[in-house]
């Protein structure tokens, strides 16, 4: 998976990105860089038009998933997988700040991305933005040695053009059900966004929180882990 931002561009642009980081702004530019995860970016790992951080294909299929806001609190269970099909208002310090946050989920057996939201009524530089989100925070896991599944979401059909940016094709890949099952519009975006899915990226297994919803995954081994009510 490659890059589609120039190799012209970016050998005139990386000294200077590194002069205005670590030189003649100091300190505060620092902090700027930061507080928006961007000294965390690499060029040479994104992918697409909005330079999506590539998450590289993992193998793995936990037995077991567990919500992010019960990390901490979880001794025992350390073979299960982490996710973050919960509100986003629980999971947001891992954005804010990764660096301590990111450590403590070395030791179970793989992480989700997070699964920041987006929906249909969010303006669409939102959308890129919360999907740029969850690419660089799967991503950094990585670099730190964690094992991690990409989780897909999409909105309306125009959010296809970079949903699906920055997942290595043929791996393990995660979606969710839950609050698809009663909405008949929102279903059937959920069907076209896994179509779509599907069709790009090959996944090899597919891992889906939630019930259900009579999809038809094809020859695709699919693994379904039951939603927890208070998660």
């Amino acid at each position: 998976m490659r890059s589609r931002f120039s190799y012209t561009v970016f050998k005139e642009v990386i000294p200077a990105m590194g002069e205005l980081r670590y030189g003649r702004y100091g300190g505060e530019r620092e902090r700027s860089y930061r507080a928006t995860n961007f000294d965390f970016y690499d060029p040479w790992q994104t992918d697409g038009d909005y330079q999506m951080p590539i998450v590289r294909k993992c193998d793995i299929v936990p037995e077991r998933l567990l919500g992010f806001n019960y990390a901490k609190c979880e001794k025992e269970d350390t073979e299960c997988g982490i996710h973050f099909f919960i509100d986003d208002y629980q999971f947001e310090r891992i954005w804010s700040n990764p660096r301590q946050t990111i450590p403590r989920l070395a030791r179970f057996k793989c992480v989700l991305t997070p699964d920041f939201s987006l929906y249909t009524d969010m303006p669409m530089a939102m959308k890129i933005w919360n999907t740029y989100r969850s690419r660089m925070i799967g991503q950094i896991m990585q670099n730190e040695g964690l094992d991690v599944i990409p989780t897909l979401g999409w909105a309306e059909k125009e959010t296809f053009d970079f949903c699906f940016d920055g997942v290595e094709l043929g791996g393990v890949v995660a979606v969710s059900t839950v609050g698809v099952v009663r909405k008949k519009d929102v279903q059937k975006l959920w069907f076209a966004g896994m179509d779509e899915a599907i069709r790009r990226l090959s996944p090899s297994t597919i891992l889906c929180y939630g019930t259900p919803i009579g999809y038809d995954f094809g020859d695709i081994p699919v693994r379904f882990y039951a939603s927890r009510k208070f998660t």
